[in-house]
């Protein structure tokens, strides 16, 4: 299951690459055929950067509420670390007692 969802995930995340890639050619097309002027086109290039990270909040929502609905749980760097310092600090606290 885990495997699954990380190739959905890099999968996601390659069409992503390649739709950000497509969508920037698309917008500087769109703009030298509609003949927008330099301060136009930012303008219209900062409404789908924001439309674009709407999108990817909607989605980081979507894909938590699924993991969470799953019961998935995927620890992170931090969790880890934080976890291998409490085992860290376990194991010295055991040799003071035992020593």
């Amino acid at each position: 299951m885990k495997n699954l969802l990380e190739q959905g995930f890099y999968l996601g995340l390659g069409v992503l690459s390649v739709t950000a890639n497509k969508t920037e050619e698309a917008v500087k097309s769109v703009i030298a055929k509609a003949g927008l002027n330099e301060e136009d086109g930012k303008k219209v290039s900062e409404r789908l950067i924001d439309a674009g990270k709407e999108a990817r909040a909607n989605l980081t929502a979507q894909i938590e509420d699924i993991l969470a609905k799953g019961q998935i749980l995927m620890p992170c760097n931090s969790l880890v670390s934080k976890l291998e310092k409490r085992i860290a600090d376990l194991e010295a606290e055991v040799e003071k007692l035992k020593g």
